[in-house]
């Protein structure tokens, strides 16, 4: 699915979200599962959403996880916490070039999940390929997520390669508002619940 270019930075407080962008925590977010939380959309549909959240790093590696799998056993990748759905899920977000049976693409080349088997021979041939393996998900039901849009809680924003697997998570939120510019750049400051300025 190709990359879209990001609308104006107006619109981002208005856009309608769709499968592959980011869902960006507005400071209205209060949420302790999604306070300032960055969220890949995966799917999006009127059956309901889910995506990932990209910047809650654990502090835990692949291989700490104890899997029989040889995709995991040996890889000392940190380990995401991808929302509060099956918390003990792993999920595997991938840019391998390859095509992964049973992985479903999200967005500029960037897969979800797929074959175990394929996906570790693609990560052996191309061992500098963008990985991000993530515990859990984030999921809403059919027509929570517009809800939560309506009053304000999420910011919608294009998702860039760089952005999903961006290795420092921890500024993932602040940078992401920012780069938007305008109006939405000055979220970035505001504390959780702009009621408490």
């Amino acid at each position: 699915m190709p990359a879209r270019d990001g609308p104006p930075a107006a619109d981002a407080l208005h856009r309608q979200p769709r499968k592959g962008d980011l869902l960006v925590a507005s400071p209205r977010m209060l949420d302790p599962n999604f306070m300032h939380a960055v969220v890949l959309l995966c799917e999006h549909n009127d059956d309901g959403t889910f995506g990932l959240i990209l910047n809650r790093r654990l502090d835990i590696a692949v291989a700490d996880l104890g899997s029989d799998l040889e995709l995991l056993n040996s890889r000392k990748d940190p380990v995401f916490a991808g929302g509060p759905v099956q918390p003990t899920e792993l999920q595997v977000l991938h840019r391998t070039g390859s095509e992964i049976p049973g992985a479903m693409a999200v967005v500029d080349g960037v897969a979800f999940g797929g074959d175990p088997d394929v996906l570790h021979a693609a990560f052996a041939s191309s061992p500098d390929a963008p990985i991000r393996f993530v515990l859990g998900y984030a999921g809403w039901g059919p027509g929570q997520l517009g809800a939560e849009m309506s009053e304000r809680s999420w910011i919608v924003v294009s998702a860039t390669v760089k952005r999903i697997f961006d290795p420092n998570s921890e500024t993932l939120w602040r940078r992401v508002l920012r780069a938007e510019g305008g109006e939405v750049a000055g979220l970035a400051d505001l504390p959780p619940d702009p009621s408490w300025n």
